[in-house]
């Protein structure tokens, strides 16, 4: 059981839950893109190779964008190869990039592309974090072939930090769970743990998501500054 803070969080986090199932449910809003200095922005979802053209377009057409902001980014529909295309991409431009708020599915997996991979300056670290699962079929299925790929590409993009085993229980999360990570050292929860568990939206409804204390976001390389 989560302690007040954490439990709170999750259960917060129940509408997000649900913009995370199977493709059957969409998000509220495809993505939406705004420059601002050397920030580019990113929220809403992704549903095909249009947003990544208009990503990286806005990146090669604005030379000082430096970093990638998720803000309130809840994956989409894009398939998993499309989104190793903005994972890859940030990493190759050599990227950093920063969550804003809620960075979930397949949004997680892009974020891990930064060079350097932070919660936002301006930024609420209490309420900002990145959540993974697994891929999955439209009928729920889950794609086991993938699962190698997805966790090669975690430890790949985390410098090696990150577990194998860390790797895995981020995949075997269903499509209406996610393995959390919020950046520890901002947020300071009270009780020390910035890495939650939620298998169901049950499990969120009713505070009983698992806090893991022996995963540190920073140690297994979510966070690098």
């Amino acid at each position: 059981m989560l302690d007040r803070p954490l439990a709170a969080l999750a259960a917060a986090l129940l509408v997000f839950a649900t913009l995370v199932a199977p493709p059957s449910v969409a998000p509220a809003a495809a993505a939406d893109f705004k420059v601002d200095g050397e920030r580019l922005y990113v929220s809403g979802a992704i549903y095909g190779r249009h947003e990544f053209e208009t990503m990286s377009k806005l990146v090669r057409d604005n030379p000082k964008v430096s970093i990638v902001v998720m803000k309130d980014f809840y994956g989409g529909t894009a398939g998993t190869a499309g989104f190793f295309n903005f994972t890859k991409f940030i990493r190759d431009r050599k990227l950093a990039t920063e969550v804003d708020g809620a960075c979930f599915s397949a949004c997680a997996v892009a974020f891990m592309g930064g060079v350097k991979r932070s919660v936002s300056p301006k930024a609420d670290p209490k309420k900002s974090f990145v959540a993974f699962h697994g891929a999955y079929y439209g009928g729920g299925a889950p794609d086991l072939e993938f699962r190698g790929t997805f966790v090669a590409a975690l430890r790949r993009y985390s410098g090696g930090r990150m577990p194998e085993m860390v790797a895995r229980i981020a995949y075997a999360m269903p499509p209406e769970g996610f393995l959390l990570f919020l950046d520890g050292r901002k947020a300071k929860p009270k009780d020390g743990i910035s890495v939650i568990a939620c298998k169901s939206k049950k499990e969120v409804e009713t505070g009983a998501c698992t806090g893991i204390s022996d995963i540190d976001s920073h140690k297994v390389g979510v966070y690098t500054h």
